[in-house]
């Protein structure tokens, strides 16, 4: 069952800019299993981060590794944890 992630990030655009890029150093398994991203810019600041998972085991080995990562680039916690819920029905353009 694909898996819903959605988290609001205190980072700016270019720390989010520098995970990405440090996430994706460490080759393209790191993000097995994301069927979609979406990032949104917030009006107050900060970063609106929406992902769509295979899996809840693909979603939580990405936060696994994800996080140590983003403490030795000195990004501040969230203040929530991330709404994580299994998706119901989605669909994706053919192609993507």
């Amino acid at each position: 069952m694909a898996v819903f992630m959605q988290i609001r990030m205190p980072v700016t655009t270019r720390q989010y800019d520098t995970l990405i890029a440090r996430m994706r150093d460490e080759g393209p398994d790191f993000f097995k299993g994301r069927l979609a991203n979406i990032v949104v810019q917030e009006p107050g600041g900060g970063v609106l981060i929406t992902d769509l998972w295979e899996t809840q085991a693909d979603q939580g080995a990405f936060l696994r590794r994800m996080l140590p990562i983003a403490a030795a680039l000195g990004l501040p916690s969230p203040a929530n944890p991330p709404t994580i819920a299994e998706a119901y029905d989605y669909s994706l353009p053919h192609g993507c």
